[in-house]
């Protein structure tokens, strides 16, 4: 069998043509996230950081066929703080295809095999754990040679970017702005060219100008928070070109957005 030789114009346009992240997460993002773009997802414990991160995973990694609506992609999640539970993962990948099954047999009068579909899914996530910055500073500098092994991934995950900060500041102090803006530059170097969308967690907030902040390298800025004397939760989406507030809840099954949402 004679070998396969592929130019270089051939391997950008297939490692360029990834599969869409429409419908990730339609409340937040209206017509995206678009591939490349930078998210982040701040707050502080229990406001459900790894949560909604989970939930933006399970829809990636499901298909978008039998009315799932799934991104059909696969994504990588460096997982740093280990908050992440694959258990959780598959529950909310169970509830999102149980309420496609519905529309689905009542469309077709059919079901679909709920378990392979699932089973199938998780083939589209690779995990990767790091328990020391070196660890992390090491996966974040060869993240292109895992991006050339699967050209199906559209979405780097990682949970969270902050885990090392005390570890990497020890003899050199400085804001966690600052050093997660130094990581995002190793990041961004890489997702560009293979064009794969960055979402990460951070805990708490810190002072800086918003504006400015957003302007250097975040597209979407989340951040999450506990309503006061109450149950309820509040989502503060940024933009350059938007400020929305959303309430939301969190349930077994996946965080609820409420539909009286409000834009400020």
């Amino acid at each position: 069998m004679q070998p396969q030789i592929e130019s270089g114009a051939e391997l950008l346009t297939r490692l360029n043509e990834k599969p869409s992240l429409h419908g990730l997460e339609d409340t937040l993002f209206s017509e995206g996230p678009q591939n490349t773009d930078i998210i982040e997802i701040g707050g502080e414990r229990s406001s459900g950081k790894t949560f909604l991160l989970s939930q933006m995973l399970a829809r990636c990694i499901l298909p978008n066929n039998y009315a799932i609506k799934g991104c059909n992609a696969s994504a990588i999640l460096i997982n740093t703080d280990h908050h992440f539970q694959t258990s959780k993962l598959v529950e909310l990948m169970s509830s999102i295809v149980n309420t496609a099954n519905i529309s689905f047999s009542e469309a077709i009068d059919t079901e679909f095999d709920k378990t392979t579909i699932i089973k199938d899914s998780l083939r589209n996530l690779h995990i990767i754990d790091c328990y020391n910055n070196e660890q992390f500073s090491l996966t974040l500098h060869t993240l292109d040679d895992i991006f050339l092994d699967n050209t199906k991934i559209a979405l780097l995950a990682i949970d969270s970017i902050t885990a090392y900060y005390w570890q990497d500041c020890e003899d050199n102090i400085t804001t966690i702005d600052t050093y997660i803006k130094k990581l995002l530059k190793i990041v961004k170097l890489q997702t560009t060219r293979f064009n794969v969308a960055t979402i990460y967690t951070k805990l708490c907030e810190s002072i800086h100008n918003k504006r400015n902040y957003l302007t250097n390298n975040i597209d979407y800025k989340i951040q999450l928070c506990k309503v006061c004397n109450s149950t309820n939760f509040l989502c503060t989406l940024e933009t350059i070109q938007i400020i929305r507030k959303i309430h939301y809840s969190i349930l077994s099954n996946g965080i609820k957005w409420k539909i009286d949402e409000r834009e400020g």
